[in-house]
C-alpha cells in the first residue's frame, strides 16, 4: 500500500475520532460530527480505503485508545451506540463504492450525485446502529427492554435530521476536495 494511501487512512480515522469529541449535547443522543468523516472518506478515499479508515478508527477504539463517544475497550462492543461504529465502515464502503461508480460511468459527479451516495451510507449506519441498539437494550442490558418504536425514536428519529445535513455538508465539502485533485490516484 502507498505510504500516501496509509496517511490518507490514518488522517480520516483521526477525523473521525475528533469528530466524537465534538458534540453537542442534545436530550437524546448528542450530535456529533462521526457521520460526516465517514461520509467524507468513502466520497474522497473510495470504499475501500475509506471503509479501512473507519475500521481502523474501530480497532483503535476496540483496544482501548479513547476514541470513541463514550471512551474506548473491549467492552464497547456492549455499549448500545456500538453498532453505529460498525456501521461507519459500511457507510464509508457504501458511500465510496456509488462514488467510484459515478466516476466510472465517465460522468462528472454533482452535489445532489455526492448527497444520494452520503445518504445511501447513512442508511448503512442507521441499519447496524439500529439493529445493535435494538439487541443490546433488549437482551443485554437489564431491565424491561425496549419497543422497537422507542428504538427508532432514539436511534433514528432524533438524529436523522443532523445527519441529513451533514450528507448535504460533505457533498458540498466533498465536490470543493475534489477540484483541487488532491486525492487523485487513491
Amino acid at each position: 500500500m502507498k505510504t500516501r494511501r496509509i496517511i490518507y487512512i490514518s488522517i480520516f480515522a483521526i477525523l473521525t475520532a475528533i469528530g466524537a469529541r465534538i458534540a453537542v449535547p442534545l436530550p437524546l443522543v448528542p450530535f456529533t460530527l462521526q457521520t460526516m468523516f465517514c461520509m467524507l472518506a468513502g466520497l474522497l478515499l473510495g470504499p475501500r480505503y475509506g471503509a479501512a479508515s473507519q475500521a481502523f478508527y474501530m480497532f483503535m477504539g476496540l483496544i482501548g485508545v479513547p476514541v470513541f463517544t463514550g471512551g474506548g475497550g473491549l467492552s464497547s462492543i456492549f455499549m448500545p451506540s456500538f453498532g453505529y461504529v460498525v456501521g461507519f465502515v459500511a457507510c464509508a464502503w457504501i458511500t465510496g463504492t456509488i462514488t467510484k461508480k459515478l466516476s466510472e460511468s465517465g460522468r462528472i459527479p454533482r452535489t445532489r450525485d455526492y448527497l444520494a451516495a452520503s445518504l445511501a451510507g447513512v442508511a448503512g449506519v442507521y441499519i447496524f446502529g439500529l439493529l445493535h441498539l435494538y439487541l443490546i437494550v433488549n437482551f443485554w442490558m437489564p431491565g424491561n427492554g425496549m419497543p422497537l418504536m422507542k428504538v427508532l425514536s432514539i436511534g433514528f428519529l432524533s438524529t436523522i435530521a443532523g445527519d441529513i445535513i451533514k450528507a448535504f455538508l460533505s457533498s458540498v465539502i466533498a465536490i470543493r476536495i475534489r477540484k483541487t485533485l488532491v486525492f487523485r490516484g487513491i
